[in-house]
């Protein structure tokens, strides 16, 4: 039986805290990249088991901000670094299930709560860790075109820390985290939700000759965790043709238009509504994605946003998302 071993690198940059920056499965399909560089899904993949490993690092750079108040500096930022370990089984062809687990490390800066300096610190741990099933529902191959459509589903397991999420409650005490002079709370840097959670989402794959597609969607609902703290339920979506502009034997450079989204409504504290969670997005830019030999690809990305709703409250966004990354099988 032969095996395939998959190791995934890459770094991006999303646009809500919670959302995306707690994703980073782009790389997760064990038969072949989700983005068709390898000519859609891998048609010479065997149909046995084998396990599967990937490695993905992510970061997330949130320093645009709005609705300062009057007084308060601009000098405030959240950078966020995860690393997801990523184990898997594939049943078959169609069928796999993986776990991730996160390791997440962040830096901040923010204003103190009482005006008069700059706080500089960081938080780090294991986050919260996902099982995932994947599975191909539908796939079609001809001589003129591949095609895939794929569902998957899994849970939410609250691993990581959410002690921070008690800053976000009515009744705590003030400090540099829930200090109306602050970018930064302790939704945004606590290292889980304290809430087991569930995910789905569907992709699809469609190459034929030099053009290629990708579509993915997901939703994430949301449990009530740490001091009563609920991050709202989200929805997330990709999607962009592309074109390989040079093909040489089993290499290929090729260039794809990229649209990605996002929308989640505002979290809850104890049933009641926050003022500075509410995101909505629209991101356009090019994505490079170069392939060798059906061993190794990589992609380097750019998404500037376009589309940008939120909250009436002081909070930071982000600036620009950029993602780059590479994945070697054998």
């Amino acid at each position: 039986m032969k095996k395939y071993f998959i190791v995934s690198v890459f770094v991006l940059s999303s646009a809500s805290v919670w959302a995306c920056d707690s994703c980073g499965c782009e790389f997760c399909e064990p038969g072949g990249l989700s983005l068709g560089v390898f000519g859609g899904y891998d048609t010479t993949a065997p149909s046995q088991s084998f396990f599967f490993a990937n490695v993905v690092q992510q970061y997330t750079d949130f320093g645009t901000l709005r609705n300062v108040p009057a007084g308060v500096s601009t000098d405030q930022y959240e950078d966020s670094f995860q690393t997801q370990f990523i184990f898997g089984y594939q049943f078959n062809q169609d069928l796999t299930v993986q776990l991730n687990v996160p390791y997440i490390f962040r830096d901040y800066r923010i204003e103190n709560a009482a005006g008069t300096g700059l706080v500089n610190n960081q938080v780090n741990g294991l986050g919260d860790v996902r099982l995932v099933v994947n599975y191909t529902a539908f796939r079609k191959q001809t001589a003129d075109y591949d095609f895939a459509w794929r569902f998957s589903g899994g849970i939410i397991v609250p691993t990581g820390d959410s002690t921070l999420l008690q800053q976000e409650s009515p009744t705590a005490a003030p400090s540099d985290l829930n200090s109306p002079n602050s970018a930064v709370g302790g939704h945004d840097l606590a290292l889980g939700s304290g809430a087991y959670d569930a995910v789905f989402g569907t992709g699809i794959s469609l190459t034929s000759g030099r053009f290629f597609f990708n579509a993915d969607a997901d939703y994430t609902i949301r449990g009530t965790g740490e001091a009563g703290y609920r991050y709202s339920n989200e929805t997330s979506w990709s999607a962009g043709p592309g074109y390989r502009i040079w093909q040489d034997g089993a290499h290929s450079l090729g260039l794809q238009f990229r649209a990605s989204g996002e929308y989640k409504a505002a979290d809850t504290v104890q049933g009641t509504g926050t003022d500075d969670t509410f995101v909505s997005t629209v991101e356009l830019g090019p994505n490079f994605v170069f392939a060798w030999n059906n061993v190794l690809a990589a992609h380097l990305q750019l998404e500037v946003p376009i589309v940008e709703k939120y909250d009436p409250g002081f909070q930071a966004l982000t600036t620009y998302r950029l993602l780059a990354g590479v994945t070697f099988r054998m």
